[in-house]
């Protein structure tokens, strides 16, 4: 249909990820099934109503019976596409914009980030590695993510311009993270010293090269990198340990320790302050260790 190949066109330009696109298509092309299937005739954006939205939106949930993050995901790609629309001319208005998300009890819970014993058996983990380009690696794109927050994509989109270990000017920049954000995040210790040690083995060429190398000498996948977090996790013996536990991590660190929640969101590429928030929410450990604490008082 030429209005899907339309929207993917624009989501190219607007530098969307594949994955992200694939799931955009999909949301629209179960808005055009309904409507055709509904309406009994075929698929126009300026026919699309608020109303449509809001019955398509009921028909998920009770006809589909689709989870409500689910019906969510759905509901905020379409607002997207009809953004599009908009902007093409190819609609008035956009009539998703009044369609609200619902709210879910998984919205609002706590992501779950590592305790400090939890990162120490995480990265002990990792320093058992016995392949020795491997291990130093894997500590410098872990002590990365939950050092700086980094998202997978991220990772491994790195170049080595994009990472000064310089003393007193170690960061990294994130030229195209999510939402199309540009962000420079500082470095700690631990992935200053871990990336330095991944370099030195690295031994670069050029300044545009990749950052993180699969054993084969090409850039890592995305895949590698979720797989290589998952099987220090095993190894370590934690559980729901993933690249955004790393992640969430590193958020939970700096509002712990008073950086205003701008400032973390800066740091951590979130479009919305309400992402933020939830780490100001103490998690089911905090809460029974804070627990424990006034019992024992």
């Amino acid at each position: 249909m030429k209005i899907i190949d339309q929207y993917i066109d624009w989501l190219n330009s607007e530098n969307k990820s594949q994955a992200t696109i694939k799931n955009y298509k999909s949301a629209l092309e179960k808005l055009i099934m309904w409507f055709i299937q509904t309406e009994n005739e075929d698929f126009q954006p300026n026919k699309v109503t608020t109303m449509h939205l809001y019955e398509f939106q009921a028909y998920m949930d009770k006809i589909k019976k689709y989870e409500p993050a689910y019906s969510n995901k759905i509901i905020a790609s379409l607002k997207t596409f009809f953004k599009f629309t908009t902007e093409k001319y190819l609609t008035a208005f956009n009539p998703a914009l009044k369609v609200k998300i619902k709210r879910t009890m998984k919205q609002y819970a706590a992501p779950k980030w590592l305790g400090k014993l939890e990162a120490a058996k995480y990265f002990h983990a990792i320093s058992n590695e016995n392949n020795d380009i491997v291990r130093k690696r894997d500590m410098a794109i872990c002590r990365l993510m939950a050092g700086a927050g980094l998202r997978v994509k991220e990772v491994s989109d790195l170049i080595i311009s994009d990472i000064c270990l310089k003393k007193k000017m170690e960061d990294v920049t994130i030229r195209n993270g999510k939402g199309n954000k540009y962000r420079i995040v500082p470095l700690n210790g631990d992935a200053t010293q871990a990336l330095q040690e991944w370099l030195d083995i690295r031994n670069p060429e050029t300044q545009d090269a990749p950052y993180f190398l699969s054993e084969r000498k090409t850039q890592l996948s995305d895949r590698s990198i979720r797989y290589m977090v998952y099987k220090y996790a095993k190894v370590a013996g934690l559980e729901n340990v993933s690249p955004h536990t790393l992640r969430h991590t590193f958020c939970k660190s700096l509002v712990d320790h008073g950086v205003p929640l701008q400032r973390v969101a800066y740091l951590a590429g979130h479009e919305s302050l309400e992402t933020t928030r939830r780490y100001v929410q103490p998690s089911k450990s905090d809460l029974r260790y804070n627990g424990t604490c006034n019992l024992d008082r």
